[in-house]
């Protein structure tokens, strides 16, 4: 990697000079963006419905013709390459993730997903993982600058991020909206599966003026959570907070239900991509928590009544926890116990996702039409 685009990429995370106007900012390549002639993120949406008798029909979800609002997807760790941080360079593994979980918001919202220069597996544990994650972030910064800037034209939008890439959107949050009134009243909410996003245990956080999601009617606010099956062992990567005290203050995870978000147990709509340009790709039917899948001709597989879950605290750790309802397909941490169901995050409840976003617009819309 060029010295001077790492500088220039510290510099603009830390403030010291602007990512738009350095000469060696890279233009933004987008993954996904109303109008590319080839976007994965407006993939064919024919999916096989499959209820918990094992009854099945054939659904063609369609992308919305006029959608009121954007989605801005960030995705997570899924390149192969091997250098600190990746190119901007579309390889298959980022066409497979975008068109695995970002996709079906093609229902609700124009899609927005840029390339960055996200962290390798390479570097995840070693000693440039603090300059990598720099590098990243100012990657994913300068996109959303850029999207700002040219695209977003007053409009609403849905932060939508899953492990890295909710990382990194949580520190967009952080540094650019929460703090900004102009900017975050455009935030309909974030969506941030598989991060570890903590929140006081005296209600304070996970932002100070963003707050948790806790009914379909709320926006500017965040839904998180990180997935299991069993209670996680002592060894698990999510779902306990890091640090455990902040300010003086305890810190919990937080865990919102995406099927019910006052609290208590739902009913999880999940859906999977079956059809991809690579299997390689984490969370994928082949290479995912699923042990097996119902054969179908569809690009889709959605079960409509198959897990239920709630979020459970259970020895420092806030979850939330997936039950199985019928016999089906059974889940399997994957790669690890530690890991939970962290790679399916968000396709265990993307049917649910995609109704929260589009109850969030309509309040949305609802609360900034004007007056007549």
């Amino acid at each position: 990697m060029p010295v001077t685009f790492l500088l220039v990429s510290i510099f603009c995370v830390t403030g010291l000079t602007s990512c738009s106007n350095s000469p060696a900012a890279a233009a933004t390549v987008w993954l996904c963006r109303p109008g590319l002639a080839h976007d994965p993120c407006t993939a064919s949406l024919e999916t096989t419905v499959v209820n918990g008798t094992g009854s099945k029909r054939v659904v063609d979800y369609e992308p919305a013709s006029h959608p009121a609002i954007d989605c801005f997807y960030v995705y997570p760790l899924v390149s192969l390459q091997t250098t600190p941080n990746t190119t901007l360079r579309i390889d298959p593994q980022e066409t497979a993730i975008a068109e695995l979980e970002a996709s079906p918001f093609s229902r609700v919202c124009r899609v927005f997903a840029p390339m960055y220069q996200q962290v390798t597996f390479s570097s995840v544990s070693s000693q440039q993982a603090q300059q990598a994650q720099q590098v990243a972030y100012a990657s994913v910064l300068a996109a959303w600058r850029d999207y700002l800037a040219h695209y977003n034209d007053g409009r609403g939008v849905v932060l939508i991020g899953h492990s890295e890439g909710a990382d990194e959107l949580d520190q967009l949050i952080s540094g650019q909206i929460d703090n900004d009134a102009s900017v975050r009243r455009l935030l309909v909410s974030a969506i941030l599966t598989g991060a570890n996003l903590t929140v006081g245990a005296d209600g304070t956080g996970p932002f100070s003026e963003i707050g948790v999601c806790r009914s379909a009617s709320q926006t500017g606010c965040v839904a998180a959570y990180n997935a299991f099956f069993q209670p996680p062992p002592s060894d698990a990567l999510f779902g306990r907070p890091d640090p455990t005290v902040l300010n003086g203050i305890a810190q919990q995870e937080v865990c919102t239900n995406p099927a019910a978000l006052a609290g208590g147990t739902g009913t999880l709509v999940s859906a999977y991509r079956v059809q991809l340009p690579t299997q390689e790709v984490a969370g994928s039917a082949t290479d995912g928590i699923l042990e097996y899948y119902p054969a179908v001709s569809t690009p889709w597989i959605q079960f409509d009544d198959q897990y239920s879950a709630s979020c459970v605290k259970s020895d420092g750790a806030n979850v939330l926890m997936v039950t199985q309802i019928h016999d089906g397909s059974l889940l399997t941490a994957a790669p690890n116990p530690a890991w939970g169901l962290h790679v399916d995050d968000p396709n265990l409840a993307l049917g649910n996702l995609v109704d929260l976003v589009q109850s969030e617009t309509a309040a949305y819309i609802s609360a900034h039409r004007p007056p007549a």
